[in-house]
């Protein structure tokens, strides 16, 4: 039997989003934090192992933790859906409004889960690739949105992998532009801009906010994310909910994470730190461009060619992200902020 005639038409020249398991001794490719929690938070943890009751199934609503992060955001827990990782909520925003005469509009370059998944549930994908100054136009995004029924935005807040957040103004225009949409806006690094559109949802009904535990917090391997908008929204959402979607020690994990807020806080401050030191000195550097970034990584261009520095930093061990591609991306590579000492590796290597 030839199991290609068997798969719905959408998947067949699908190409899926891909983790490639590279060697490295120094690891700065994906935006993790580069931090163990800390140690005190870890004997909590070891203590929630041992007394945890791993037959039960978990809270499939996860209400104690919506509770915690409702109180930290001064919202209502009911406009709180906790997800596997912000990759699921995704995947749930586009099962309940996206579809056929639906599309899924974002700039490009953007996270890739956006448009693998609108693919997957026979949604349009409408990209808009953004120029030279990576700055989104409302205009070109709108016009997108309006060539279709509906449509679901999703903006990168800020922005993976240019690193900058778009202009505040040009995304309110978005929202306010009349088109039947629901807009999206991705701050799964918002803890390291400090910027953020969540004072908004109270006037605009049409937005989403999603956010993660995955990279400030450090939280990625155990994939906790979560979602904030209004209850009519999530009432929708809960419709496409997978029953058991978050395992009981994540959420417990991240309730106790949440109570010692203050100390994964100096954890970010040294990270930022780290990006000033990095961006000063790659500034020093005569053949790369470095680009602005709200985020815990930063983009930057090598000339004449980013495969050599991207191979020769892989010789010594340290991986970061290659982007190398034709157009915007040309030469650009992607590093994330690491330990002082992991920093002056990629550093060391790369003056050299």
């Amino acid at each position: 039997m030839n199991i290609t005639n068997l798969i719905r038409p959408e998947l067949i020249n699908l190409k899926p989003y891909k983790v490639h398991n590279v060697p490295h001794i120094i690891k700065m490719d994906i935006n993790e934090n580069p931090y163990n929690m800390p140690e005190n938070i870890r004997e909590l943890i070891t203590e929630e192992v041992l007394k945890h009751n791993f037959n039960r199934y978990p809270d499939p609503v996860a209400l104690e933790l919506r509770q915690s992060l409702a109180s930290e955001l001064n919202v209502d827990p009911d406009q709180i859906v906790i997800g596997n990782g912000s990759d699921e909520l995704i995947n749930y925003t586009i099962s309940a409004f996206g579809g056929k005469g639906a599309g899924v509009v974002f700039p490009t370059p953007t996270f890739s889960i956006y448009g693998i998944t609108a693919s997957l549930w026979e949604t349009k994908v409408i990209s808009v690739p953004l120029p030279e100054s990576f700055e989104i136009s409302s205009d070109e995004i709108i016009s997108g949105m309006k060539s279709v029924d509906r449509s679901i935005v999703f903006i990168s807040y800020p922005n993976n992998p240019t690193g900058n957040c778009f202009s505040r103004q040009a995304i309110i225009d978005i929202l306010e532009c009349g088109a039947p949409s629901i807009v999206v806006i991705d701050e799964a690094y918002s803890d390291f801009s400090g910027k953020t559109f969540l004072s908004l949802l109270a006037e605009y009904d049409n937005l989403i906010i999603m956010r993660t535990l995955s990279k400030a917090y450090g939280l990625a391997g155990l994939r906790v994310g979560y979602m904030i908008a209004g209850k009519e929204i999530v009432t929708q959402i809960m419709k496409v909910k997978m029953v058991f979607n978050i395992n009981s020690l994540s959420q417990r994990i991240a309730l106790i994470l949440l109570k010692h807020k203050d100390q994964m806080a100096e954890q970010i401050k040294i990270i930022l730190q780290e990006r000033e030191r990095l961006e000063k000195r790659l500034d020093a550097i005569d053949v790369i461009t470095r680009f602005h970034s709200d985020a815990n990584f930063i983009l930057f261009r090598v000339e004449p060619d980013a495969e050599v520095v991207f191979s020769r930093l892989l010789e010594k061990g340290i991986l970061i992200r290659n982007l190398n591609e034709p157009g915007l991306m040309k030469n650009c590579l992607r590093v994330t902020v690491g330990k002082p000492e992991e920093n002056d590796a990629f550093l060391s290597v790369l003056e050299r």
